[in-house]
């Protein structure tokens, strides 16, 4: 590998020059400094540029079947639990929750509620924190819904579709 510092030629794999010691390790990530098109915007740009979903929102003692009910009349593939005394966000319940935890031996779950069921303290994103930051917390938590808060306090949801919709827009 050439150092791109000193031009010195060093072995394939040194995490630094054998020469001038300038470190390796960074040199293959992505900066937007360096980045054009989609990469550059996708670092550049938060996720305010996404299109936002509608977002729904239950108490964490909301019957789960209610909350399934409210689901599929919105069209929507979570709901976020939040506390209405402090509204703070509790947990997210989403379309894998229903498949996974209120199907087959789990099934007569249906009455209880929410809480027992969200998946509780989900990671979340500031509207300010960018793309790229989405997209790396969705692939490494195999997540695609995503709770947003917002300047104000409160709450969206972005999605991989939202995600997709952005790329998808424009002409990179």
């Amino acid at each position: 590998m050439i150092c791109p510092s000193c031009g010195h030629d060093n072995l394939e794999g040194n995490d630094r020059c054998d020469n001038c010691l300038a470190p390796f390790r960074d040199l293959d990530v992505p900066r937007v400094d360096t980045a054009a098109g989609l990469a550059r915007s996708v670092m550049e740009d938060d996720l305010r540029r996404l299109q936002q979903e509608e977002t729904l929102f239950v108490s964490p003692d909301t019957a789960a079947i209610d909350v399934v009910r409210r689901m599929k009349t919105a069209h929507a593939g979570c709901v976020l639990v939040v506390d209405t005394t402090d509204n703070k966000l509790k947990g997210i319940f989403t379309e894998h929750d229903v498949l996974t935890r209120m199907t087959g031996d789990h099934a007569g779950v249906s009455d209880l509620p929410v809480k027992d069921l969200m998946s509780p303290n989900p990671e979340t994103l500031r509207e300010t924190d960018s793309i790229a930051a989405a997209l790396n917390k969705m692939s490494l938590g195999r997540y695609r819904h995503l709770p947003v808060i917002k300047h104000d306090g409160n709450y969206f949801v972005t999605s991989i579709k939202s995600v997709l919709q952005y790329i998808a827009r424009e002409d990179w």
